[in-house]
């Protein structure tokens, strides 16, 4: 039985590892936001994930929306309703160009 679980250990180490070799030079970040429209939360939001992948890229996308060296892919927002305020919960890939 232990043989078993630790080749399972094993087996999965060597996938999750596999995985992240497949994807080098990508990462993938979320985030929550609440404002006063969804256009704004989805704003905050990618504000939020930006600030994630690294500081030194907030000042050029606050200034004009770019995310300089980056490729933004694969930007996904869900929104709801919250109390008067509107609550996006997003996700992008960022790609190192």
């Amino acid at each position: 039985m232990k043989t078993k679980l630790l080749m399972c250990a094993t087996v999965a180490a060597a996938l999750a590892f596999g995985a992240g070799v497949a994807n080098a030079g990508c990462v993938t970040k979320g985030a929550v936001a609440t404002s006063s429209s969804a256009d704004s939360a989805k704003w905050f939001a990618l504000e939020t994930m930006v600030q994630s992948v690294s500081w030194g890229l907030w000042p050029g996308f606050v200034a004009n929306g770019d995310v300089a060296g980056y490729r933004v892919i694969n930007k996904q927002y869900r929104c709801s309703p919250a109390g008067g305020m509107v609550t996006c919960h997003g996700r992008a890939t960022f790609c190192t160009k």
